[in-house]
Order: structure tokens, then C-alpha cells, then sequence
């Protein structure tokens, strides 16, 4: 077995809630975790760049 970490990213719609921080530290144990937020407002969110970043994620969860 490959000792490569599985590649995981998390897309935030609005601000995470500590559940969800939670959630989100289990899920990125042991693995190379990204985020991406959606609701930062300005400047708006570069899409050319979370396309990319879902192509060489391995799993990608979004959070509402």
C-alpha cells in the first residue's frame, strides 16, 4: 500500500459551525485536508481555482 495521504477538500456555502469544525477535524485526520469558502463575500470566490482543486482532490465534501 502506497503511503500517499488521501487528498480531501472542504467547501464551506457559510461559515462553519463548531459542529461542523468538528466533523471536519475527524474527516481531515491523517490526510491532506484543503478548504475553500464560498462566503467570504469580497472578493467573490475564484471558481477557475476550486475547479482545480476538486480535480486532484481524491473526496470532496461539501458543507452547507
Amino acid at each position: 500500500m502506497s503511503d500517499e495521504k488521501i487528498k480531501i477538500l472542504h467547501v464551506y456555502r457559510s461559515e462553519p459551525t463548531d459542529d461542523v469544525k468538528k466533523l471536519v477535524e475527524i474527516l481531515s485526520r491523517e490526510r491532506d485536508a484543503k478548504e475553500f469558502s464560498l462566503y467570504m463575500g469580497e472578493p467573490k470566490p475564484n471558481y477557475d481555482i476550486l475547479v482545480q482543486m476538486i480535480c486532484e482532490a481524491d473526496k470532496t465534501v461539501s458543507w452547507w
